[in-house]
């Protein structure tokens, strides 16, 4: 595949957060797809890999599907997992 790699900044909320601190950097595809980014994030923590592959990835405060994303270095990128209440 090849091409070109950035690195990025993922805001993380809840367990995330609690597991692994307010954001982690991560190196991504020029033009990441959220399953991309999802699978960079994962490599930092491969026992939190299922709650990461539900969690929702938002950029700029909304959410993505999986279409590749053109980040710019002032976008913000969030990672939220699944939200249970009762």
């Amino acid at each position: 595949m090849g091409g070109l790699v950035m690195q990025i900044q993922v805001k993380l909320f809840a367990m995330l957060q609690e597991a692994l601190g307010e954001t982690v950097t991560v190196e991504v595809p020029a033009t990441p797809s959220a399953e991309e980014i999802k699978g960079a994030v994962s490599q930092i923590a491969p026992n939190l890999k299922q709650m990461i592959q539900t969690s929702r990835l938002a950029v700029n405060q909304e959410f993505t599907t999986n279409a590749p994303i053109q980040l710019q270095s002032t976008d913000e990128v969030a990672l939220i997992p699944p939200v249970s209440g009762g």
